[in-house]
């Protein structure tokens, strides 16, 4: 026999083989035995979660004619080998047509099958139009399709697949019976494929199957294929976490783990050696951010939900040194740290040198932690810190004015960040005091406002002081005087005076 990939050879034949989705098969159930199928059905669901394979299903039941192929009602469960059944299974069915909608967008599409609608099905029971990706067509197509779908003939079914179920007219939905197909979660699709590994008399340790069920994201088909890849890589030898790793271009989980712990303790400059270590190594900066970022969202969740620990669907280091993590930081430290990751992910992927982008996005995220929690108390994990003259519960304090700017900037204090951008003139600032002039800008009661954050953030009490001085220039003022004077230093230097005089309609700007 020819080699089969698992998506292929373990594809679920009838409603009970279906994972992961009982309500699905509870609701289709239901309405075999009620006798109620409807005329139209919508399955939505993310790739590889099984709605062709249930489409198919469903279509034969409605056609199984039964081993003596002589059954005259719909068959919850098909036999398999009645000729209806074997012509499904072999794609080979006269009234089970399948068409896949990113192909066949058009309206002659929708309107020819639509006439072959009008004609009774000749080997089964029902004609079944099963339409895949039925989001991809055409406004017109779905026009043509809904007359047929307002008054069906008795003999047909639609049965329809998508995942963008947003992009489907509400004329369609409205005829339809919906059901949504649940994403795999990662402790189903690992015993799933335990199962198929016994069947294969094929070992693979835990932890591959966690990286595994992980990397799918959902999808049992990513799963079974990407098992496939592994056995493959394998040889005859086991399936390892380290090939799974290395299949997947996943930088060793230790190593980000201890990026992490370096950041939170201060130790900047040993983080930024060790990623440059996983460089050399051949590690791609925005797959170490996708992992850093799903190392964060795994920290917080056993932070605020420490039952995860015993979740099979992590390895046992991840389990661990999550825990780690998790009991180091407060919540508010690491909540703030997974939106800045989130963030910086664009700026990794969008820049000519991402390699830099995530260097600097690491130590944009030590300053986080800083300006949140103080080191000396960050082993504590304290998550209700209260005012109080202990350095164990104090949060630490900007020490200068741009660094109270940037405080204000990651609490989420838009507002009056944007104030102390543009409106207020430094006169003086040491720590928890700052002196300074307004614009006119800034509302009467700023200084309560600012001083009641400052307060909120920190833990700590401030004074702010209003006086009537705006000769110094705002935070914004300062920048755009920067900036014109390097233009003005770069509009002096020879080189560019010589490049002007060349090409005099150029221009010269700074970013």
């Amino acid at each position: 026999m020819s080699y089969r990939v698992f998506a292929r050879k373990y594809r679920p034949q009838n409603l009970e083989q279906l994972v992961g989705q009982e309500n699905l098969v509870k609701s289709l159930r239901n309405a075999f035995d009620s006798k109620s199928i409807p005329h139209a059905i919508l399955l939505h669901g993310i790739r590889g979660v099984g709605k062709t394979t249930t489409a198919r299903i469903i279509a034969k039941s409605l056609n199984c004619l039964g081993a003596n192929g002589k059954l005259t009602q719909p068959q919850v469960i098909p036999c398999d080998v009645c000729l209806s059944c074997q012509g499904i299974l072999t794609d080979r069915h006269m009234d089970v047509i399948e068409i896949d909608a990113a192909s066949h967008t058009g309206v002659d599409d929708m309107r020819e099958l639509t006439e072959s609608s009008r004609y009774k099905a000749i080997q089964g029971r029902y004609k079944i139009f099963i339409i895949d990706e039925v989001h991809m067509l055409s406004k017109s197509a779905f026009n043509a399709l809904l007359k047929t779908l307002e008054e069906p003939p008795p003999h047909v079914k639609f049965i329809f697949a998508t995942t963008e179920i947003k992009k489907i007219p509400d004329t369609i939905l409205s005829r339809c019976m919906r059901f949504d197909l649940a994403t795999m979660q990662p402790i189903r699709i690992i015993q799933h494929l335990q199962d198929i590994l016994a069947q294969e008399n094929i070992t693979a340790e835990a932890d591959a199957l966690a990286i595994i069920a992980r990397a799918a994201d959902g999808s049992m088909r990513d799963a079974l294929s990407l098992l496939n890849q592994a056995i493959m890589l394998s040889g005859s030898s086991v399936v390892s976490a380290a090939i799974t790793q290395t299949m997947l271009g996943l930088s060793n989980r230790d190593e980000l783990f201890s990026i992490f712990e370096l950041l939170f303790h201060g130790n900047i400059d040993q983080a930024i050696k060790t990623l440059h270590t996983i460089y050399e190594n051949g590690g791609d900066a925005l797959l170490i951010a996708q992992d850093l970022i799903h190392i964060l969202y795994w920290v917080i969740c056993l932070k605020n939900t420490p039952s995860l620990v015993n979740d099979a669907a992590w390895s046992e280091a991840d389990r661990e040194k999550g825990k780690k993590l998790a009991n180091l930081l407060p919540t508010n430290v690491l909540l703030q740290s997974w939106d800045l990751m989130q963030k910086s992910y664009d700026d990794i992927k969008n820049s000519f040198q991402p390699a830099q982008a995530l260097d600097i996005a690491l130590m944009r995220l030590a300053f986080v932690k800083d300006i949140l929690v103080n080191p000396s108390s960050s082993s504590s994990g304290n998550r209700n810190t209260q005012i109080s003259s202990s350095s164990s519960t104090m949060a630490s304090m900007p020490v200068t004015f741009e660094a109270m700017a940037d405080l204000l900037l990651y609490a989420k204090e838009g507002l009056l960040h944007g104030h102390i951008l543009h409106d207020v003139h430094l006169v003086s600032y040491t720590t928890g005091h700052l002196v300074c002039g307004l614009g006119i800008r800034a509302p009467k009661n700023f200084s309560k406002l600012l001083k009641d954050a400052c307060e909120r953030i920190t833990k700590q009490l401030w004074k702010i002081e209003i006086v009537q001085d705006n000769s110094n220039p705002t935070i914004a003022q300062a920048k755009a005087i920067e900036k014109e004077t390097l233009k003005q230093q770069a509009l002096d230097h020879p080189l560019i005076k010589e490049i002007l005089h060349v090409f005099p309609d150029a221009k010269v700007t700074i970013n």
